[in-house]
């Protein structure tokens, strides 16, 4: 009785032995733990770690190639938008020293008949056709040339009549930079137009050597520069301008030329006489292209929309082109 009594006793200790009991507290340290590992594994996700992870694994560490080949890529794509880049907008290439002559063949485009006052578009004319362009002078006055009344516009800002008429005036360099602008770009662009403004005559000359004709305004025949009022143009009021848009003129500091050093597009109205300008032109005033020159003859030679080749003393040239406000023109 005694050893059943001792081995129950054992059994029975055995049996009723208490079994570890999760607390409370023990079962919401638990769950708060859980609940941050969840959030940390949310978060992985969210930021891409786990992505980072997987690219790890399957790729074997070539994520660094993989991230290698693709800068390759861009890099390659960027010089390649420089390439077409610098193909499209050359740049002018000139020679290093000024030699003592230099010719250009440029074939002449007479103005008349169709144009009796359009010397500019037509000495344009005869550019874009040395540099390859099938264009002709009517084509230019018609759909590139922005025209004006008087009273509408300067000569820096449009044509000022019509150079299919006898009693059209003419325009000054920027006009016939956006003509030039318009045209080649409806062509498909690779070119630039560039107005020189060059103090020293050198410079001209230099882009001759070059073997860029040069459109250059002087008065007809080298004679003396005849200056006249010619209009008032107002801000607003009754007088509207056009929409014109011109290219910067800078350095045309004579009297009646705009000095506007940024391209501008107006198409305002307001009252009539809030401000004014006279404008004045130069009756005798022509463009010709620059083609040639001989230092040990002081000469040049132009071709003359109304003329044909002309040879003139250089010195005289030189002083007619500083009366015309230094306004030349090069296509490169």
């Amino acid at each position: 009785m005694e050893e059943n009594r001792q081995s129950g006793g054992s059994n029975a200790g055995s049996a009723q032995r208490p079994k570890k009991r999760v607390t409370r507290k023990q079962l919401r340290r638990r769950r708060i733990g859980g609940l941050i590992v969840l959030l940390v594994i949310i978060f992985l996700l969210s930021s891409g770690c786990a992505s980072c992870i997987r690219c790890a694994c399957g790729s074997g560490g070539n994520s660094e190639e993989d991230t290698s080949s693709t800068t390759g890529t861009i890099s390659s794509s960027a010089v390649t938008s420089r390439t077409v880049t610098e193909s499209v907008m050359p740049a002018e290439t000139l020679v290093p020293d000024l030699p003592s002559s230099h010719q250009i063949d440029v074939t002449a485009i007479n103005q008349k008949p169709e144009l009796p006052t359009g010397d500019e578009i037509t000495s344009l004319a005869m550019v874009l056709q040395h540099l390859g362009y099938d264009v002709n002078k009517e084509i230019l006055a018609r759909d590139y040339l922005k025209c004006a009344e008087r009273g509408e516009a300067t000569f820096s800002q449009a044509f000022i009549g019509s150079p299919f008429e006898e009693d059209g005036m003419g325009c000054f360099a920027p006009v016939v930079v956006d003509a030039a602008q318009r045209y080649i770009s409806s062509q498909g662009g690779g070119k630039n137009v560039k107005t020189l403004n060059a103090d020293n005559f050198e410079d001209v000359l230099l882009r001759v050597a070059s073997d860029y004709p040069v459109l250059v305004w002087i008065n007809r025949n080298l004679e003396l520069r005849k200056e006249e009022y010619c209009f008032t143009v107002y801000s607003g009021g009754s007088v509207t301008m056009p929409a014109v848009t011109t290219a910067p003129a800078a350095g045309f500091t004579g009297t009646g030329v705009s000095s506007d050093t940024a391209a501008e597009t107006t198409t305002s109205t307001v009252s009539l006489g809030t401000s004014k300008q006279d404008v004045y032109w130069i009756p005798n005033a022509t463009c010709v292209v620059l083609t040639g020159y001989d230092m040990d003859n002081g000469t040049v030679t132009v071709i003359d929309p109304l003329q044909g080749e002309v040879t003139y003393e250089m010195g005289m040239f030189k002083t007619s082109y500083n009366a015309l406000y230094k306004q030349a023109v090069i296509i490169y």
